[in-house]
């Protein structure tokens, strides 16, 4: 069996590289072909070993739009991606089958990326996805293609608290007390909500915040306003290995965003230990139990959210750690990578074996 993975694959902060790498991971009898373009050094470093797996071929452009595959998968739905499903699909008509990860919840006012869903739905055989409000959509319009819920997850191993690795952390984040921020990782765009965080952290100028994630092309304006605000840290994108060591270190995580398929950055935290503090919308409520791992809590409730960071950040050190560890385990019970790995390998092998 075949399958393409239209994607440079070799990129570890990249959650639909990273969904599709556990896939590859899982599935050793699988064979797999994908594209390469690593973004920083980590990427450089980790993909020579990935490379190395038997199962997964690096090929150019032109190399994979001239082998014939068995099926399809993607995990995001762009223009690229379709352009190499029915580019598939030609080659080995008939044959070739097409499944389609859906990861955020979209509708008629979302433009381009419900233009791209609407013709997913005509080119795919079968749906999957990341949690029940993201396929909400596409259950009720293709019902005898949608395929069920497969979360997204994270790798215990890598975010594990225990490891301890604090020296990639700039000087300012260690001279900063352990449990003692905020913190928020997520793009700077408009429908995560990065003007919250500094509206909070202007409101509480005692306290240190951090921050860190890319800028998305439609939230370059929120750039200047998170560097204008002197108790947040806004150290931009980072990769894996400053992530993990900001969750250890850090008190709370806070994800004001107001639309997710299943946000990998929140499953992560949680698999670090850290309670969240987030909006009681989309697929938040499948992460956060209020008073058990978090709160959910509107941002028109302002006084909500001051009360619950403060909740979050005043007990001792010690007892959030204890707390952290069922925090912990609770969330390798549902979202470790292996397992979802081989609920991926089980579809492949009902939907694209000969």
């Amino acid at each position: 069996m075949r399958i393409l993975l239209p994607i440079t694959l070799d990129r570890w902060r990249n959650p639909i590289a990273t969904l599709l790498r556990a896939c590859v991971e899982q599935n050793p009898d699988i064979e797999f072909h994908s594209a390469s373009g690593p973004f920083g050094e980590e990427d450089c470093v980790l993909g020579e070993l990935f490379w190395s797996r038997p199962n997964i071929h690096r090929a150019t452009q032109l190399e994979l739009a001239s082998t014939s595959f068995d099926g399809v998968h993607t995990a995001s739905i762009t223009a690229h991606n379709q352009a190499a499903v029915v580019a598939a699909k030609l080659r080995n008509p008939g044959r070739c089958r097409y499944l389609a990860t859906v990861n955020l919840q979209v509708g008629p006012g979302d433009g381009k990326d419900w233009t791209l869903l609407k013709i997913a739905e005509k080119l795919a055989d079968g749906f999957i996805s990341v949690s029940q409000i993201a396929g909400e959509g596409v259950a009720q319009r293709c019902p005898d293609r949608f395929l069920g819920v497969i979360p997204n997850g994270f790798d215990p191993d890598y975010f594990d608290p225990s490891i301890k690795d604090e020296e990639c952390l700039p000087a300012v984040i260690k001279d900063l007390e352990p449990g003692s921020f905020p913190l928020y990782v997520g793009a700077l765009e408009p429908r995560k909500h990065p003007e919250f965080v500094v509206e909070l952290a202007r409101k509480h100028p005692e306290i240190t915040f951090v921050g860190a994630g890319y800028v998305h092309p439609e939230g370059r304006h929120f750039e200047p306003l998170v560097k204008s605000v002197k108790n947040l840290i806004w150290l931009g994108h980072v990769d894996r290995r400053v992530i993990r060591a900001l969750m250890r270190r850090a008190g709370v995580f806070i994800f004001p965003s107001e639309r997710e398929g299943l946000p990998l950055s929140v499953i992560e935290a949680q698999g670090m230990g850290l309670k969240v503090i987030g909006q009681p919308k989309t697929s938040m409520p499948d992460l956060v139990q209020n008073g058990v791992n978090g709160w959910l809590i509107d941002l028109a409730e302002k006084e909500a959210w001051s009360e619950s960071l403060l909740a979050a950040l005043s007990p001792a050190y010690s007892t959030r750690l204890q707390e952290g560890l069922a925090i912990r385990e609770a969330t390798k019970e549902r979202f470790a990578w292996a397992s979802i790995g081989r609920r991926y390998g089980h579809l492949y092998r009902q939907m694209f074996s000969c």
